[in-house]
């Protein structure tokens, strides 16, 4: 049995897709630069209830329900942010088990 060459069975080149955003992390924006905005997205979040908490221990603010609203926020944006990294841990140690 002979097997023919690639190149004689008409294939073309392989190229790898490419991560693309649309909506969320801009027009353009590559996957890594839009998980970055996010991130920062989360981080300012949770300099925001830092301040709201300050604001509360202080005395200086005084409707404590913006403060519960922006911990919240906060604290489901870490958690999201937390639950993906998981997630791409998970995917690292899967492709590194991989048997080549």
């Amino acid at each position: 049995m002979s097997i023919s060459p690639l190149g004689a069975a008409g294939a073309t080149a392989f190229v790898p897709p490419t991560i693309s955003s649309t909506g969320a992390g801009g027009a353009g924006a590559t996957g890594a630069s839009a998980f970055a905005q996010k991130l920062d997205a989360v981080t300012s979040l949770t300099d925001r209830a830092d301040a709201m908490a300050t604001g509360v221990a202080t005395g200086n603010l005084t409707d404590v329900h913006q403060f519960s609203t922006a911990a919240a926020k906060a604290q489901l944006g870490v958690e999201l942010t937390v639950s993906l990294r998981n997630k791409a841990v998970e995917a690292y140690q899967d492709i590194m088990r991989m048997q080549v």
